[in-house]
């Protein structure tokens, strides 16, 4: 009678250990799946900062022509609309 309650501890250890595996399975694949969202959101912010740097060397180059007189008249050209006096301005109305 001895060996029922050694063996029965045996299998209630397996089951234990099962379990414990079982677990520990789980919490491994849980952490795959966020390191792989890390890993997503790291590149979208690292292309992010790229696209600002871009942004910040555009607006960095539009500062040191800032005193420029030409290209003063180009931004008022191209995005205020005005001309030069005398200058006569045509606008293709055909669309």
């Amino acid at each position: 009678m001895a060996e029922k309650p050694k063996r029965r501890a045996g299998v209630l250890a397996a089951m234990l250990v099962l379990v414990l595996l079982f677990l520990a399975g789980f919490q491994l694949l849980h952490m795959r799946a966020r390191l792989a969202s890390a890993q997503a959101e790291q590149a979208a912010l690292a292309e992010r900062v790229a696209r600002q740097e871009q942004e910040n060397r555009s607006l960095e180059a539009a500062l040191d022509r800032a005193e420029d007189p030409e290209y003063l008249q180009q931004l008022a050209r191209d995005q205020l609309g005005m001309v030069t006096p005398g200058q006569r301005d045509f606008y293709d109305v055909s669309n």
